[in-house]
């Protein structure tokens, strides 16, 4: 116990010194550059109040007894979060990754409820949300950053005002709005391994009541793995977007916010070579070698028919993922309250090819995933807030629907002899071991209301609840890409008539209440205590990958009660924030996937599945201290533990692939902690500020693989930059290195071993007009 605390302190200390070296990082909740999020402080005091909407509407973060983490504009610039999986980094609790392959996008694990996972069979238990739309697929998670006005990340069940797929929490990415003055917004940067990055924003306003923002990125990397078998560099992206933006003031009451947004993503996403010797460090089987690959297959392009391109080309090794989306949201302003109506649509065309076994020669050989992905979403929601007995009970209510169109094409290769003819083309050396095609159709609908009522001064309760009904149905269709003259249909695939004669339905309804219950204390004007109680869950599914039509096995929905004490403070005139959290969360029926065999089959395939009851708790803290308006420092971090309490065999899979009540939970790592600064130093000859940066994250090791055949080992992550920041605001740059202590770490375990980032120099400029 004396070695375990003695560790705890030594991070605690290494997190103050690196702070204490000076840093650019801000955290939002802390300083005067919180942006348009922030609201100054009254009192004098440095740390200024981000406004959130963690409930439905805007509120302090400090007065709301939810736990969330928020960054704001200026913050997502200072600590470099140019995507939405980077945002973990600072959040207690949280471990944020690619998984297996960039087509799985983010993998969000909060309080360690997450998935591995991207088939429209089985959704992920953390929402994203982007200005209050529900973004349906994972696969469409890796969201860069834009003209992004702030970030909150909520921990724990969000299922009374986000709704399902919240057990785990929820991630709110909100936009900027078109200003009412002309301007533009330039940044570019330049790093390491050829990365390059450019964002822009102009703000031109028609009129008085016509505001039009006009906002576009561009990335492009080149990527940090060496194959070493071709030369080539893999594990990198060309990405860029573009986004519109109206608002329109009709009357001082009646604003309409529109919006419109195209992005395109192509990249790769490999494995590092092994070698194969045991690694007591990744308690895996093989030995990484960072950063290298080893594989005879060359990068291509997805732009078409990822499967006629790998049998056409020999190649593969890539990632095109194309996505839309528009939105409306119209805000009615009354004497009686607001009514809100806020509409989204999105899609996204997806072709991705994955040769999984790093360390081969044969281009063929190993696990190869060729897969055509197409989802669209429509989701539309009306909301009424308002506030009675003069202000003492406040709440919000509303409708919500949604429906979701998804269709996967997914075929798997292997090396060996030609098992069946393609139509047209023999493709030698290759066996298919899956081609499945299916199609889901998801509708959900819902109510919700929840109410803030004051009991007596500074006591209020809250009471909520959501109910949802949800419906899926999910079709296969066969192949005609293989022919098998034993079958009508392709020698791989399957059809829906397959699957019920296996006594499987493809249909699932679900009816569910989720409540939520809290008290929140006002000690002083600056200190509120508060305790909750929440409900959430998470969709059901199927096993909808599989190659076999009796193993596309159904799962129950997950469900999540979290129970969590805490508090939020202001102290020394506003000087120093604590802020902390207690929780306990049981989760049962937990879904999860996992990378096995499953006979007749004798190719890898991921399987969905219910594993059991899982138990989560934990301490959680985020500090701040700010004594001028120069110099910060932050520390947040986390202590959590989890365990199976009960497990749930799967039929047909073998003992050594079952979940055991003994099996390590994915990341959730026993210890968590990030630490950084920021100071300031006028300096008259250059007309401006220079700034100092240090930051440092520490996670001890966890699992991230299902099995426990992978784990990260401890993480400790250095950052340090240099500012500059002129003093008129009109311009900027500086220049800083990310993983300054080349940590080598794992993402994932499927089939190889996939590698965090390495070290990184960037030098970055910016300006304002």
């Amino acid at each position: 116990m004396n070695i375990k605390l003695n560790t705890c302190v030594s991070r605690f200390a290494m997190a103050a010194i690196i702070a204490t070296m000076g840093s650019g990082v801000a955290h939002a909740q802390a300083t005067e550059d919180a942006g348009k999020a922030a609201v100054p402080a009254d009192n004098g005091g440095n740390l200024g109040d981000i406004v959130v909407t963690a409930q439905r509407r805007p509120e302090r973060v400090q007065e709301i007894p939810v736990a969330v983490t928020a960054f704001s504009e200026a913050t997502i610039r200072n600590l470099n979060l140019n995507d939405a999986i980077s945002v973990s980094k600072y959040v207690p609790s949280m471990i944020s990754q690619h998984n297996a392959g960039l087509a799985t996008a983010n993998s969000y694990f909060l309080r360690g409820l997450g998935n591995t996972q991207s088939a429209a069979t089985f959704d992920p238990p953390v929402g994203t949300y982007v200005d209050d739309i529900y973004v349906a697929r994972q696969n469409a998670n890796n969201y860069a950053f834009f003209d992004t006005e702030r970030v909150e990340v909520l921990r724990g069940p969000q299922g009374t005002l986000f709704g399902r797929n919240t057990t785990g929490g929820a991630v709110s990415i909100i936009m900027r709005k078109p200003s009412d003055r002309y301007g533009a917004k330039f940044e570019s940067t330049y790093g390491s391994y050829g990365r390059v990055t450019s964002k822009v924003s102009v703000d031109i306003p028609v009129s008085e009541k016509l505001l039009t923002k006009w906002s576009a990125f561009y990335i492009k990397d080149d990527g940090y793995l060496k194959n070493i078998t071709t030369g080539e560099h893999l594990n990198g992206e060309t990405s860029y977007g573009f986004r519109s933006d109206v608002r329109i003031l009709a009357t001082s009451e009646l604003t309409v916010d529109l919006s419109g947004e195209y992005t395109k993503n192509t990249g790769t996403y490999f494995g590092v070579r092994t070698l194969p010797i045991a690694s007591s460090r990744f308690r895996t089987s093989t030995t990484p070698v960072f950063y290298e690959a080893a594989t005879n297959m060359r990068t291509t392009s997805c732009k078409g028919d990822p499967v006629n391109i790998l049998l056409s080309t020999g190649n593969g090794l890539c990632l095109n993922s194309e996505n839309y989306a528009a939105s409306a949201n119209v805000s009615w302003a009354t004497d009686a309250g607001t009514l809100q109506g806020i509409f989204g649509y999105r899609k996204q065309d997806q072709g991705y090819i994955n040769n999984y076994s790093s360390g081969t020669v044969n281009k063929y050989a190993g696990f190869i995933l060729a897969d055509r992905i197409k989802n669209d979403q429509f989701s539309g929601e009306l909301k009424w807030s308002s506030e009675l007995m003069d202000g003492r009970l406040k709440y919000v209510t509303g409708i919500y629907y949604l429906q979701e169109n998804n269709a996967l094409q997914t075929a798997q290769f292997s090396g060996g002899t030609t098992s069946y003819v393609l139509a047209t083309t023999r493709a030698n050396g290759v066996d298919y071991g899956v081609d499945v095609r299916f199609k889901q159709k998801v509708e959900t609908a819902a109510v919700y209301l929840q109410a803030d009522y004051e009991l007596v001064d500074n006591l209020t309760a809250t009471l909520g609840a959501r109910y949802t009904y949800e419906k899926k149905n999910l079709d296969f269709f066969s192949s005609d890409r293989f022919l098998n003259p034993a079958w009508n249909h392709g020698a791989a695939g399957y059809t829906s008539d397959d699957v019920r004669a296996a006594g499987i339905p493809l249909s699932q309804t679900q009816k569910r209440v989720t409540p939520r219950v809290a008290l929140s204390y006002k000690v002083n004007p600056n200190t509120i205590v508060f305790a909750s109680a929440t409900n959430g869950f998470k969709s059901g599914g199927w096993n909808g990958t599989n190659s076999v039509p009796f193993q596309v096995l159904p799962f129950r929905p997950e469900k999540t009660w979290s129970y969590e004490g805490g508090f939020k403070s202001d102290l020394f005139g506003r000087k120093l924030r604590l802020n902390g959290t207690v929780y306990l969360a049981k989760t049962t029926d937990l879904q999860v996937t996992s990378g096995i065999i499953v006979p007749p089959s004798t190719i890898v395939s991921q399987l969905a599945r219910n594993a059991g009851t899982l138990r989560t708790y934990g301490f959680e803290w985020e500090t701040m201290y700010a004594p001028t308006k120069r110099f910060s420092i932050f520390v947040n971090g986390s202590i959590n533990r989890g365990k199976y309490l009960s497990t749930v065999l799967t039929p047909g899979v073998p003992d050594a692939s079952q979940i055991q009540t003994s099996t390590i939970p994915l990341r959730v790592p026993k210890f968590q902690v990030a630490g950084g600064a920021t100071y300031k130093v006028p300096v008259n000859a250059l007309g401006g500020d220079v700034g100092f940066s240090g930051a440092y994250r520490h996670n001890s090791p966890y699992a991230v693989a299902a099995l426990n055949t992978a784990f990260a080992p401890t993480e400790d992550f250095v950052d340090l930059n240099l500012t500059y920041d002129h003093a008129d605001g009109k311009w900027g740059s500086s220049f800083g290195v990310s993983n300054l202590t080349k940590q080598e770490t794992i993402t994932a375990n499927f089939i190889s071993l996939f590698p965090g980032d390495p070290r990184r120099f960037t030098g970055r400029v910016w300006f304002n007009f």
